[in-house]
C-alpha cells in the first residue's frame, strides 16, 4: 500500500558549509517559492540537476529564474511535464564575481530542466488528486472519479448524482476539478460524457438547478474542500490502487476515539481533556445532554474520524407543521424588569413549510426556509413586563462569621441568617429605602426595618446602637446602627431578614 502524505511545497536554501539538496520530483504545474534565506545582496551559486548554472545577486533572481524556466517548457509541451529538479544554492562571503543576469539564469535553467525531462520508459501517466493539503495519486481518470462517486455515494444512497471531472486552465498551467451532475432517471452510465466533452443532454449541472422547482430530495452534491487533478507521469511505486485511496479520503476503515469515564470526571473536564468545546462532546455522543450523569467506566466518544472529502448535500423537503407568532411584549413603566404578567396565551398555527437543509458528511449544518403556506394563522402570546430595574442587596456587615442560616433551628423556624461579630460593627443597609422601624421589638431587641420600593422589607436585629430614625431615607451601603447582644441573643451577632409578600424568606439568594 502507498503511504499518503500531506503535500509540502518547501523548499530550504544551504549555505557555505553544506549543501541540502532539494530531492522533490515536482511537477511543472506546481509554484516554487523560496522564503528560507532573507533576499538581500549577495553572491549565490546555483546548481541545477547537477548542471552549474552560474551566480546570482539575490535568491530572488534564483527563484524567477526557475519559476519562469518551468513556466516556459510547459507552454511548449501544451501538458503537464514532470521534472525532476534538484537544485542546490550555496552563499558565498565574497564582493566581487560575475553576476548573471535574470534572463541568462532563465536559459540556463531552461536548457538543464529539458535535459532531465522524465517522460520516459521508467515513468507512466498518473494522476494527482490535491484535496487541500492532502494528496493521492491514482494510475487514471477512471480510478479518480470511482474515488470521488465512492466519497458521494455513502449520502446518495440512490445514486441521483454523479461526480465528474471538467477541465480548467490558469495562466500557469492546466488542471482538472470537479463537478455534480443529477442524473435523468432514464439516464445511464454510459450517458456520462466529460465536461470538457460537452454536456449530454440525459444530465444537469447540481450548480445550475433551482432548488424551489425541485421536487422534495436531494438538490445537490458537492465537496466542502478545493480540488485540483493534475495530469503527470511518475514511477508506478508513487501510484495508489483505488480502494487503498477511497479507504484513506472516506477514513472508512478508521474507529472512533473513546474515553473511559474515571473517578472525578464529568463531561466538561473530558471536554477540557480533549481540547473539545462542551456541543462537539455532545454531538458526538447521542443521547448525552450538558445534565446528564456519567459513571466510572463509562465510554465517551471524544473524537470521530474526519474524512479527507467532506461531502456537501443540500436537501428539500416538504411538511406541514405547527408553530407559534413572535411573542409580542407590552412595556410597563410603573413594574420591574423581573415582573411578567401574560395578558394573551397565544394559538398556535398551522402551515405547510418547505425547507432546504445543509449538510456536511451527514450532520445538519444550515436550514432555510424556502416557501410557506399558512394554512391557520397564529395569534402571539403577549407579556407585560416591567421596564424598571429592580433593587439589589448587599450584605449588611463587612466581614463576621456565619454562623447561622435560614431554616429549621431548634425546633422552629429560624428566619433569617445570622453572622457573629464583635459588638459594635458597622451594620449597613443592605437594599436603598425607607426606616420603618427603629427601636426595641420584642426578641429581636433593638431592632431596623427598612422598605423597599419593590414591596420589600429588610429587617436587622439584636443591635446596640441604631443611627437612624422612622421616617429616614437611605442608600443602599448606608450605616444604620451597630451591632450587639440585645433581645434574644446568645451572643454578639446580627440576625439579618428578607421579608418578601409580608413572609421572611432566606436571604442568601438575594445577597448572593
Amino acid at each position: 500500500m502507498v503511504r499518503h502524505t500531506k503535500y509540502n511545497k518547501k523548499i530550504r536554501i544551504t549555505y557555505i558549509a553544506s549543501a541540502m539538496v532539494i530531492g522533490f520530483s515536482m511537477m511543472i504545474a506546481f509554484p516554487w517559492k523560496s522564503s528560507a534565506v532573507e533576499n538581500k545582496e549577495g553572491y549565490y551559486v546555483a546548481t541545477l540537476n547537477g548542471v552549474e548554472i552560474g551566480s546570482a545577486a539575490t535568491m530572488d533572481d534564483i527563484e524567477n529564474a526557475l519559476k519562469s524556466a518551468r513556466l516556459r517548457i510547459n507552454s511548449e509541451s501544451g501538458q503537464l511535464t514532470c521534472i525532476e529538479q534538484n537544485l542546490v544554492v550555496k552563499s558565498e562571503d565574497r564582493i566581487t564575481g560575475f553576476r548573471l543576469e535574470e534572463k541568462q539564469l532563465e536559459q540556463r535553467m531552461y536548457d538543464a530542466l529539458k535535459a532531465s525531462e522524465s517522460i520516459g520508459s521508467d515513468k507512466q501517466k498518473a494522476y494527482v488528486v490535491n484535496i487541500d493539503d492532502f494528496t493521492v495519486t491514482l494510475g487514471s481518470q477512471e480510478d479518480v472519479i470511482q474515488l470521488l462517486n465512492t466519497a458521494k455515494s455513502q449520502y446518495d444512497v440512490n445514486n441521483e448524482f454523479h461526480i465528474d471531472l471538467v477541465e480548467e486552465k490558469s495562466d500557469a498551467y492546466a488542471y482538472m476539478t470537479t463537478e455534480s451532475y443529477k442524473l435523468d432517471k432514464q439516464a445511464s452510465d454510459a450517458n456520462i460524457v466529460m465536461a470538457s466533452d460537452g454536456i449530454d443532454e440525459t444530465v444537469q449541472k447540481t450548480e445550475n438547478i433551482d432548488a424551489a422547482s425541485e421536487p422534495d430530495g436531494i438538490v445537490d452534491i458537492s465537496f466542502a474542500e478545493d480540488i485540483q487533478i493534475l495530469e503527470t507521469y511518475t514511477e508506478s511505486s508513487k501510484i495508489s490502487d483505488v480502494q487503498s485511496a477511497i479507504d484513506e479520503v472516506t477514513k472508512d476503515k478508521e474507529e472512533n476515539q473513546t474515553y473511559v469515564v474515571s473517578e472525578g470526571d464529568c463531561l466538561s473536564s473530558i471536554a477540557e481533556r480533549h481540547n473539545l468545546y462542551m456541543a462537539e462532546i455532545l454531538a458526538m455522543n447521542p443521547g448525552l445532554t450538558s445534565d446528564s450523569i456519567i459513571g466510572i467506566g463509562d465510554l465517551i466518544t471524544v473524537t470521530v474520524p474526519k474524512p479527507e472529502l467532506s461531502v456537501v448535500v443540500r436537501e428539500k423537503s416538504t411538511f406541514e407543521e405547527s408553530y407559534d407568532a413572535e411573542v409580542q411584549y407590552v412595556y410597563n413603566d410603573s413594574k420591574y424588569t423581573n415582573e411578567q404578567n401574560v395578558l394573551s396565551e397565544g394559538i398556535p398555527g398551522h402551515r405547510q413549510v418547505t425547507v432546504l437543509v445543509t449538510y456536511e458528511n451527514g450532520s445538519e449544518i444550515s436550514r432555510d426556509i424556502i416557501s410557506q403556506n399558512v394554512i391557520q394563522e397564529a395569534s402571539p402570546k403577549v407579556i407585560e413586563v416591567g421596564t424598571m430595574v429592580p433593587p439589589t442587596y448587599i450584605k449588611p456587615l463587612a466581614g463576621g462569621r456565619f454562623t447561622s442560616g435560614y431554616g429549621a433551628r431548634w425546633g422552629r423556624l429560624h428566619k433569617g441568617v445570622d453572622w457573629a461579630c464583635p459588638t459594635g460593627t458597622a451594620i449597613n443597609a443592605s437594599c436603598g429605602g425607607k426606616v420603618v422601624t427603629a427601636g426595641w421589638v420584642g426578641g429581636y431587641g433593638y431592632c431596623v426595618e427598612l422598605a423597599h420600593s419593590n414591596g420589600t422589607h429588610t429587617r436587622y436585629g439584636h443591635l446596640s446602637k441604631i443611627l437612624v430614625s422612622v421616617g429616614d431615607t437611605v442608600a443602599q451601603g448606608d450605616r444604620i446602627a451597630l451591632s450587639g447582644n440585645t433581645g434574644d441573643s446568645t451572643g454578639p451577632h446580627v440576625h439579618f431578614e428578607i421579608i418578601s409578600g409580608g413572609v421572611q424568606t432566606d436571604p442568601l439568594p438575594y445577597i448572593n
